[in-house]
Protein backbone atom coordinates (compact mmCIF):
# COMPACT_ATOMS: atom_id res chain seq x y z
CA UNK A 1 0.00 0.00 0.00
CA UNK A 2 1.27 3.44 -0.93
CA UNK A 3 1.24 5.70 2.14
CA UNK A 4 1.79 9.45 1.92
CA UNK A 5 2.95 10.70 5.32
CA UNK A 6 3.40 14.21 6.69
CA UNK A 7 5.52 14.55 9.84
CA UNK A 8 5.03 17.56 12.11
CA UNK A 9 7.97 17.68 14.51
CA UNK A 10 10.19 20.61 15.49
CA UNK A 11 13.16 18.46 16.53
CA UNK A 12 14.71 17.77 13.15
CA UNK A 13 16.87 14.82 14.20
CA UNK A 14 13.87 13.03 15.71
CA UNK A 15 11.76 13.79 12.64
CA UNK A 16 14.43 12.51 10.25
CA UNK A 17 14.91 9.36 12.35
CA UNK A 18 11.19 8.72 12.33
CA UNK A 19 11.14 9.25 8.57
CA UNK A 20 13.94 6.73 8.08
CA UNK A 21 12.17 4.13 10.25
CA UNK A 22 8.91 4.47 8.35
CA UNK A 23 10.55 4.21 4.95
CA UNK A 24 12.08 0.82 5.73
CA UNK A 25 8.72 -0.55 6.88
CA UNK A 26 7.66 -3.82 5.26
CA UNK A 27 3.98 -2.99 5.80
CA UNK A 28 3.68 0.04 3.54
CA UNK A 29 5.40 1.84 0.70
CA UNK A 30 5.95 5.04 2.64
CA UNK A 31 6.61 8.40 1.04
CA UNK A 32 7.35 11.31 3.36
CA UNK A 33 5.67 14.08 1.39
CA UNK A 34 6.54 16.86 3.82
CA UNK A 35 8.30 17.52 7.12
CA UNK A 36 7.07 20.50 9.09
CA UNK A 37 7.92 22.23 12.34
CA UNK A 38 4.37 23.58 12.49
CA UNK A 39 5.21 27.10 11.38
CA UNK A 40 4.27 26.64 7.71
CA UNK A 41 0.74 26.69 6.31
CA UNK A 42 -0.21 23.04 6.61
CA UNK A 43 -3.85 23.43 5.50
CA UNK A 44 -2.70 25.11 2.28
CA UNK A 45 -0.21 22.29 1.65
CA UNK A 46 -2.93 19.69 2.25
CA UNK A 47 -5.12 21.35 -0.34
CA UNK A 48 -2.45 20.61 -2.94
CA UNK A 49 -1.20 17.19 -1.89
CA UNK A 50 -3.08 14.06 -0.84
CA UNK A 51 -1.87 12.93 2.57
CA UNK A 52 -3.00 9.66 4.14
CA UNK A 53 -1.38 10.15 7.54
CA UNK A 54 -0.13 13.05 9.64
CA UNK A 55 2.17 12.18 12.55
CA UNK A 56 1.90 15.13 14.89
CA UNK A 57 3.95 16.23 17.87
CA UNK A 58 2.19 18.54 20.35
CA UNK A 59 5.12 20.54 21.70
CA UNK A 60 6.24 22.57 18.71
CA UNK A 61 7.94 25.42 20.52
CA UNK A 62 5.69 28.45 20.34
CA UNK A 63 3.02 26.42 18.53
CA UNK A 64 0.61 24.05 20.25
CA UNK A 65 0.11 20.97 18.10
CA UNK A 66 -3.40 20.58 19.49
CA UNK A 67 -4.37 23.72 17.60
CA UNK A 68 -3.30 22.17 14.28
CA UNK A 69 -5.62 19.16 14.44
CA UNK A 70 -8.87 20.89 13.44
CA UNK A 71 -7.32 22.86 10.52
CA UNK A 72 -5.69 19.68 9.20
CA UNK A 73 -9.00 17.80 9.34
CA UNK A 74 -10.81 20.71 7.72
CA UNK A 75 -8.34 20.70 4.82
CA UNK A 76 -8.51 16.89 4.32
CA UNK A 77 -11.15 15.16 6.40
CA UNK A 78 -9.99 11.69 5.33
CA UNK A 79 -6.44 12.30 6.52
CA UNK A 80 -5.65 10.33 9.68
CA UNK A 81 -3.87 12.12 12.52
CA UNK A 82 -1.68 10.13 14.88
CA UNK A 83 -0.38 12.20 17.77
CA UNK A 84 3.15 11.18 18.76
CA UNK A 85 3.93 13.00 21.99
CA UNK A 86 5.92 12.85 25.17
CA UNK A 87 2.88 14.02 27.14
CA UNK A 88 0.40 11.55 28.63
CA UNK A 89 -1.64 13.97 30.76
CA UNK A 90 -5.42 13.72 30.70
CA UNK A 91 -5.73 17.27 29.39
CA UNK A 92 -3.64 16.64 26.27
CA UNK A 93 -5.15 13.23 25.49
CA UNK A 94 -8.73 14.38 25.89
CA UNK A 95 -8.27 17.59 23.89
CA UNK A 96 -6.46 15.75 21.08
CA UNK A 97 -9.37 13.35 20.57
CA UNK A 98 -12.01 16.06 20.94
CA UNK A 99 -10.24 18.12 18.26
CA UNK A 100 -10.31 15.14 15.89
CA UNK A 101 -7.15 13.08 16.38
CA UNK A 102 -7.46 9.43 15.34
CA UNK A 103 -4.77 8.06 17.61
CA UNK A 104 -2.39 9.00 20.42
CA UNK A 105 0.92 7.29 21.11
CA UNK A 106 3.78 8.17 23.42
CA UNK A 107 7.33 8.76 22.23
CA UNK A 108 8.45 6.05 24.63
CA UNK A 109 6.72 3.46 22.40
CA UNK A 110 8.66 1.01 20.29
CA UNK A 111 8.46 0.61 16.51
CA UNK A 112 6.02 -2.31 16.71
CA UNK A 113 3.54 -0.20 18.69
CA UNK A 114 3.94 2.69 16.26
CA UNK A 115 3.20 0.39 13.33
CA UNK A 116 0.16 -0.99 15.13
CA UNK A 117 -1.05 2.54 15.78
CA UNK A 118 -0.66 3.51 12.14
CA UNK A 119 -2.40 0.36 10.93
CA UNK A 120 -5.27 0.94 13.40
CA UNK A 121 -6.02 4.54 12.43
CA UNK A 122 -5.75 3.75 8.72
CA UNK A 123 -8.61 1.27 9.15
CA UNK A 124 -10.87 3.98 10.66
CA UNK A 125 -10.30 2.92 14.25
CA UNK A 126 -9.06 4.85 17.25
CA UNK A 127 -5.69 3.94 18.74
CA UNK A 128 -4.37 4.63 22.22
CA UNK A 129 -0.81 3.68 23.08
CA UNK A 130 0.09 1.79 26.22
CA UNK A 131 0.56 4.78 28.53
CA UNK A 132 -2.37 6.61 26.95
CA UNK A 133 -4.71 3.74 27.83
CA UNK A 134 -3.81 4.26 31.50
CA UNK A 135 -4.91 7.88 31.13
CA UNK A 136 -8.19 6.77 29.56
CA UNK A 137 -8.78 4.43 32.49
CA UNK A 138 -8.27 7.29 34.94
CA UNK A 139 -10.82 9.38 33.05
CA UNK A 140 -13.27 6.51 33.13
CA UNK A 141 -12.83 6.01 36.88
CA UNK A 142 -13.30 9.71 37.50
CA UNK A 143 -16.61 9.56 35.64
CA UNK A 144 -17.70 6.62 37.78
CA UNK A 145 -17.70 4.24 34.81
CA UNK A 146 -16.71 0.60 35.19
CA UNK A 147 -15.67 -1.29 32.05
CA UNK A 148 -17.75 -4.37 31.38
CA UNK A 149 -15.76 -7.59 31.78
CA UNK A 150 -12.79 -5.41 32.69
CA UNK A 151 -12.56 -4.22 29.09
CA UNK A 152 -14.24 -1.59 26.90
CA UNK A 153 -11.52 1.05 26.29
CA UNK A 154 -14.11 3.36 24.69
CA UNK A 155 -16.32 3.90 27.73
CA UNK A 156 -15.49 7.61 27.99
CA UNK A 157 -17.76 9.75 25.89
CA UNK A 158 -15.03 11.61 24.04
CA UNK A 159 -13.33 8.36 23.03
CA UNK A 160 -16.58 6.67 22.05
CA UNK A 161 -17.62 9.63 19.94
CA UNK A 162 -14.35 9.72 18.03
CA UNK A 163 -14.29 5.95 17.71
CA UNK A 164 -16.96 6.32 14.99
CA UNK A 165 -16.09 7.23 11.42
CA UNK A 166 -17.72 10.21 9.72
CA UNK A 167 -20.04 7.88 7.79
CA UNK A 168 -21.00 6.01 10.96
CA UNK A 169 -21.84 9.26 12.75
CA UNK A 170 -23.95 10.29 9.76
CA UNK A 171 -25.86 7.01 9.81
CA UNK A 172 -26.26 7.13 13.60
CA UNK A 173 -27.89 10.55 13.36
CA UNK A 174 -30.40 9.19 10.86
CA UNK A 175 -31.09 6.15 13.05
CA UNK A 176 -31.94 8.46 15.95
CA UNK A 177 -34.42 10.20 13.65
CA UNK A 178 -36.21 6.83 13.26
CA UNK A 179 -35.23 6.25 9.63
CA UNK A 180 -35.18 2.60 8.51
CA UNK A 181 -32.18 0.99 6.84
CA UNK A 182 -33.89 1.30 3.47
CA UNK A 183 -34.64 5.00 3.98
CA UNK A 184 -31.08 5.68 5.13
CA UNK A 185 -29.74 3.84 2.09
CA UNK A 186 -31.86 6.00 -0.20
CA UNK A 187 -30.76 9.21 1.48
CA UNK A 188 -27.06 8.33 1.33
CA UNK A 189 -27.14 6.57 -2.06
CA UNK A 190 -25.78 3.32 -0.66
CA UNK A 191 -27.21 -0.19 -0.39
CA UNK A 192 -29.42 -1.51 2.43
CA UNK A 193 -26.73 -4.10 3.13
CA UNK A 194 -24.07 -1.42 3.57
CA UNK A 195 -26.29 0.42 6.05
CA UNK A 196 -26.84 -2.84 7.94
CA UNK A 197 -23.08 -3.42 8.19
CA UNK A 198 -22.54 0.14 9.43
CA UNK A 199 -25.33 -0.25 11.99
CA UNK A 200 -23.74 -3.43 13.37
CA UNK A 201 -20.32 -1.75 13.54
CA UNK A 202 -21.77 1.27 15.35
CA UNK A 203 -23.51 -0.95 17.91
CA UNK A 204 -20.33 -2.93 18.47
CA UNK A 205 -18.21 0.19 18.92
CA UNK A 206 -20.70 1.78 21.35
CA UNK A 207 -21.21 -1.46 23.25
CA UNK A 208 -24.98 -1.76 22.74
CA UNK A 209 -27.13 -4.61 21.49
CA UNK A 210 -30.38 -3.02 20.29
CA UNK A 211 -31.71 0.12 18.64
CA UNK A 212 -33.19 1.59 21.83
CA UNK A 213 -29.83 1.41 23.59
CA UNK A 214 -28.17 2.79 20.47
CA UNK A 215 -30.42 5.85 20.45
CA UNK A 216 -29.79 6.43 24.16
CA UNK A 217 -26.03 6.19 23.60
CA UNK A 218 -26.28 8.70 20.74
CA UNK A 219 -28.16 11.13 22.98
CA UNK A 220 -25.60 10.72 25.75
CA UNK A 221 -22.77 11.43 23.29
CA UNK A 222 -24.62 14.40 21.75
CA UNK A 223 -24.72 12.64 18.38
CA UNK A 224 -28.48 12.70 17.90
Amino acid sequence: MRLNVLIVEDHRLFGESLSALLQVSKKWQVQIVHMSDGTDDLPKFLQRKRVHLVILDLNLGAINGLDLIKPIKAAQDKTKILVLSGYSSEKYVKTAFINGADGYILKSANLAELETGIETVLTDNTFMGEGVQVTANRLRERNGQTPRNGMDPYADSFLMRHRLTNREREILQLITQAYSNKEIAQKLFISDQTVSVHRKNIMRKLGVSNTVSLVKAAQRLSLS
